[in-house]
């Protein structure tokens, strides 16, 4: 469940099944604890044509780093990152953070701070 750092969910005017959601500089992620190994699924992609080189997100899970990539594709791109039980803390509920290095703001009239174009992510426990 999206908590903070994101804007409204907007829809490709080419093809309504088609949604995504900008994260801001940090978008953060809560949801029930699996308490067991898991593995978390991203599909996002960035505006490339605006930064170079590209921008580095960093994903963090229960304020633990995860990993780190380079937010290369202007096109929707898979990535997983696999999580062990204990990274996802004692707590009934936890957190993952994606977070750029850069934004950049809108279009005219649009002055929203946008980080990563996000289109689905999933935590699927093992």
């Amino acid at each position: 469940i999206p908590k903070e750092g994101w804007h409204s969910a907007e829809v490709d005017s080419n093809n309504p099944l088609v949604e995504w959601q900008w994260t801001q500089k940090a978008a953060t992620i809560s949801f029930r604890n699996p308490k067991r190994d898991a593995t978390f699924y991203l599909q996002s992609d960035a505006r490339t044509d605006l930064f170079s080189p590209p921008q580095q997100v960093t994903v963090t899970v229960a304020g633990q780093p995860l990993g780190t990539f380079a937010a290369d594709s202007k096109d929707p791109s898979l990535r997983t990152f696999e999580i062990k039980a204990d990274q996802f803390g004692p707590a009934d509920m936890t957190e993952i953070v994606l977070q750029v290095d850069r934004t950049f703001s809108g279009t005219t009239g649009d002055s929203r701070e946008l980080g990563i174009r996000v289109y689905h992510m999933f935590v699927e426990p093992k």
